[in-house]
């Protein structure tokens, strides 16, 4: 079982499961389905993937084996349990059109006598009004118009030039932008400030962007695998090659620090 590995490594540094999934905020009943090898009762792979990732790196352990034997339980699909349907070809009897026809006929013929009904009743009111002559107006005499002098209006004075920056304009409507551009495969959270959150796993060559009005949390699976750009202005890679880091926005305060990161050779 590929999963055993990361149960031996996490029971050597006496860590519990849900102490576990506290610290990586990965639902505990995940890290078991992982340790069991269980993979039909996890999300789907774009999800798992990342939590096999993020998980192997925090107990330092290669995750490659076990993404190896998750790669052969997708390759190898539960059998479907669609039931074919049987499909018939029974045709109605021809006296179902037959009295079809006749229900629409029937209908038009009813239409037709109430149009014509109404059409009579509208030709008999219009004859039973008596013409009354038509009213002449005299036409009113206008009022004097006094003639009044222009006023020379006073210039109003320039209103002052209060220039705002094109940013600050931008963040006070829309609020702040994040934008993160993957070169290495990266498990990314964000957590905003209504307590809402999201998750993704980026690849290589991957852009996700994300909008919120004040404040938000990002946490990342492997630091140096992204680049950030926060309101358009560019701020670079937040750590190394596999460390997990959470990050405060818009501060761009770093707010916990996890050991993580893989030795490199």
């Amino acid at each position: 079982m590929a999963g055993e590995i990361l149960k031996r490594r996490r029971e050597e540094l006496g860590l519990g499961i849900k102490e576990v999934a506290e610290l990586i905020k990965i639902k505990d009943e995940y890290i078991s389905s992982i340790e069991e090898d269980r993979f039909e009762k996890l999300p789907v792979a774009v999800y798992t993937i990342g939590y096999i990732r993020c998980y192997a790196t925090y107990l330092h352990v290669d995750p490659e084996p076990i993404l190896s034997v998750y790669a052969g339980h997708l390759s190898h699909p539960q059998p479907s349990t669609v039931f074919p349907v049987a499909y018939s070809t029974k045709k109605a009897p021809f006296y179902y059109y037959v009295i079809s026809l006749l229900v629409l006929l029937l209908i038009a013929l009813m239409i037709f006598i109430i149009m014509r009904q109404n059409d009579a009743d509208t030709q008999e009111k219009a004859f039973s009004v008596p013409s009354q002559p038509a009213q002449v107006e005299k036409p009113q005499q206008a009022p004097p118009v006094e003639e009044t002098l222009p006023v020379q209006q006073q210039a109003a004075p320039p209103a002052p030039d209060t220039q705002v920056p094109a940013q600050e304009k931008a963040a006070a409507v829309t609020g702040h932008r994040i934008e993160i551009s993957a070169h290495d495969l990266t498990w990314v959270q964000i957590t905003f400030s209504q307590g809402r959150s999201e998750e993704v796993l980026l690849r290589p060559g991957m852009v996700k962007i994300w909008t919120f009005p004040d404040k938000a949390m990002v946490k990342f699976g492997n630091a140096g695998g992204v680049k950030l750009s926060l309101d358009g202005r560019d701020i670079g890679t937040p750590g190394s090659k596999a460390q997990i880091m959470t990050i405060a926005f818009p501060e761009n305060r770093q707010v916990e620090k996890e050991s993580g990161a893989a030795e490199q050779q």
